[in-house]
């Protein structure tokens, strides 16, 4: 009985490991390991600082401090206010009413840069993607979940350094969205 049931496990063992094996070559295969720059993580870095700082603060007026520090720590992190060659997840990617790009990319949990979703907000900032642009084409065979490499200018805030598109302090400050007028985006 016993070389039976040693005879069954071996077996099971074995049409396990099989399966394993030939089920990685239907699967995706991991994306690229590719560097996050020093800037950008700098950039994250402020931001999770200032989340911790307003998450934890013993009354709104300090919360509100959090926001002024995050801001100083933005503005001695990005030197010109671009960003080069980050890395990041496609969130969002979609048009507006008039056809014209919107991409939202995440850099980490609740961090996102991305362009204004309709062309009211947009005024001024011009960060919308043009259907005839070469990055609205390139865009265009992507999807979202899709890792890419970026670069692109932020738009500058007297609040924020860069700016930021929420409504409350508490959106600003636990799920920001940084408007970014994007130069490239290409898929790892």
């Amino acid at each position: 009985m016993n070389i039976a049931i040693k005879t069954a496990a071996v077996c099971g063992v074995g049409t396990l490991l099989i399966g394993v094996v030939a089920g990685r070559g239907n699967s995706a295969p991991p994306p690229p390991s590719v560097p996050v720059p020093y800037d950008q993580s700098g950039f994250v870095r402020s931001i999770s600082t200032a989340k911790t700082a307003y998450k934890t603060a013993t009354n709104q007026l300090a919360a509100g401090g959090a926001r002024n520090s995050r801001k100083q720590a933005i503005c001695n992190v990005l030197q010109g206010q671009s960003a080069t060659g980050w890395i990041g997840k496609i969130a969002q990617l979609s048009s507006n009413g008039d056809g014209k790009g919107v991409i939202s990319i995440e850099l980490a949990p609740d961090v996102h840069v991305a362009t204004w979703n309709n062309a009211l907000s947009d005024i001024g900032s011009r960060t919308l993607i043009e259907p005839t642009s070469s990055l609205f084409k390139s865009l265009a065979g992507m999807k979202r979940g899709d890792m890419v490499k970026f670069s692109g200018n932020f738009t500058s805030s007297d609040v924020d350094c860069v700016r930021e598109q929420s409504v409350t302090l508490d959106g600003s400050m636990t799920d920001p969205v940084f408007t970014m007028r994007f130069s490239s985006v290409a898929k790892l």
